[in-house]
């Protein structure tokens, strides 16, 4: 028997206020549809002001095909009300280039690199307690 093929999720975290995105591989049109379709029920269920976490280090690089979609993706976020937007890019990835290109910082969607997960969920709990704070 030989892998079991990992494919790109969606999930959320109701209590901490999070949207989890992980991607795989090589994202095709279609893989980043039903990946929107995936945010758009798990964005249902949060608050506005939710955090966004993507995991990118097992995302070699997207297609030209799917940028239409990334960037709907990031208008629907948008329009919910996301709060801090975190993505999870290990090292050297060429994803990363794409990416700072497709962020559309004049409409509010500037978010934040790390290494890790860890380093991603202490980023955001720290936002959440400054928040809370002021």
């Amino acid at each position: 028997m030989g892998k079991a093929k990992r494919i790109s999720r969606v999930s959320a975290n109701i209590r901490k206020k999070r949207l989890y995105i992980t991607l795989h591989g090589i994202i095709s049109k279609k893989e980043a549809e039903r990946i929107y379709t995936d945010i758009r029920f798990c964005v249902s269920d949060l608050e506005p002001g939710f955090g966004v976490i993507t995991d990118l280090t097992q995302c070699r690089i997207g297609h030209l095909s799917a940028i239409a979609t990334s960037k709907k993706i990031m208008h629907f976020l948008l329009e919910k009300q996301v709060g801090p937007i975190i993505r999870i890019i290990g090292q050297g990835k060429v994803i990363y280039l794409q990416l700072l290109k497709l962020s559309d910082k004049k409409l509010g969607y500037d978010p934040k690199y790390v290494s890790t997960l860890e380093e991603a969920e202490a980023l955001l709990d720290g936002l959440v307690q400054k928040e809370s704070i002021a």
